[in-house]
Order: structure tokens, then C-alpha cells, then sequence
């Protein structure tokens, strides 16, 4: 019960710290499926728990999406995530923390872009507090990076607007992508802050 409670207490205290002002309390205890074991919240590092949180809140608003709009499932339209291969230095095998750190940042400017998309079409309070958390993030991974050039960016991909069915399949491709990545991202910066303070 003890560790139940500590659990508990550690998602709200890692959820009010990313809050922006009016935006959803998202509950960080949904994502707790987010790398296994490993995303228990205590002792986590600032970013790390910010990266947890906003995966909770697109899983929440994906979740959401799909309930009102279960016809969209059918349909699938591939949004390219930044993180996909060991080459790109972010899993386990042949990590590179610099390498890594680039392509987190150029996927939170991609997928920044792409949740403007999505708030378009949902016109939602709680796209809005992801995008905020987005660019928080992303200020944070930044600060992380001892070097930081401008064409750190992912390309951006043209998304189609010609029909309403389109769009809100490309609004489920994104947020099921976006959720992936962040998971992946996740485990990335939990993976850099294990020998990081807590504060």
C-alpha cells in the first residue's frame, strides 16, 4: 500500500509540474504501460517525467479521438517517426546520447507542427496543453545538447486536407505516432538521467 501511494503521489507531483496554466491534468498514471517496469516515477529526472506525462496526455486524447470517431480505425495513414531504427542512436543497442538528443528534438518540432494539425481539427483544451508540453520538452532536450545547429529539424511531411474522413485519419496517424515516439523518447532520456540528480 505504502508504495502504492508513493506511486500515486509521484505521477500527480511529476503531472502539476508540466501543467501550463489552464491546461487538463492529464493522468500520468495511464501511461504506466510506457517502457514496463522502468516508468515508475519516483527519484525520476525533471525531463524524464515531463516526456512520461505528455505521453500520457497524447495516449488520453488518442483514446478520446478513437471513442468518437471509431470508423477512423479503418483507416491508416502513415506519419514517419524520427525514431525508428538503432541507427538513430537512441535504443539500446549502438546508443549514442548526441545522436539521440537530435533526433528527440527534431521529433518534437515535427510532431509541434503536426499537433497544430490536430488542434485544427479537434479544436481540443487538451491538444492544446500537448502542444505546450511539446515545445517545453523540446526547450529541455535542447538545453541538453552541448551543440545545437538550426537544421536540427525533421522534413516537414505535407498532410492532406481534401476531405473530412482524410483528416481525421491523418489526426489518428499522428497521435498513434506520436504516442510511439514518446515512448521511445521516454526511454531514452530515462536511459541518459539514471546518474543525473533529482531534484
Amino acid at each position: 500500500m505504502p508504495s502504492q501511494l508513493s506511486f500515486l503521489f509521484s505521477a500527480l507531483l511529476a503531472a502539476a509540474l508540466s501543467l501550463s496554466e489552464g491546461a487538463p491534468l492529464s493522468t500520468a498514471v495511464e501511461s504506466a504501460d510506457i517502457s514496463g517496469d522502468e516508468s515508475h516515477p519516483s527519484n525520476r529526472h525533471p525531463v524524464v517525467s515531463a516526456a512520461y506525462v505528455l505521453h500520457a496526455d497524447v495516449d488520453r486524447l488518442l483514446k478520446q479521438f478513437q471513442e468518437q470517431n471509431s470508423q477512423v480505425k479503418e483507416g491508416h495513414y502513415h506519419i514517419q517517426s524520427p525514431i525508428n531504427s538503432s541507427a538513430d542512436g537512441c535504443f539500446s543497442f549502438h546508443f549514442n546520447k548526441f545522436r539521440c538528443l537530435k533526433r528527440i528534438y527534431a521529433g518534437l518540432h515535427q510532431f509541434e507542427d503536426q499537433m497544430q494539425y490536430v488542434n485544427r481539427e479537434l479544436e481540443s483544451q487538451l491538444a492544446d496543453g500537448i502542444i505546450y508540453r511539446t515545445r517545453n520538452l523540446q526547450r529541455a532536450v535542447k538545453e541538453m545538447q552541448q551543440t545545437h545547429t538550426s537544421d536540427d529539424t525533421f522534413p516537414k511531411q505535407e498532410l492532406p486536407t481534401e476531405s473530412k474522413w482524410m483528416k481525421m485519419t491523418v489526426v489518428n496517424g499522428i497521435l498513434q505516432s506520436y504516442k510511439q515516439f514518446l515512448i521511445y523518447a521516454h526511454r531514452a532520456l530515462r536511459h541518459m538521467s539514471k546518474d543525473a540528480p533529482t531534484l
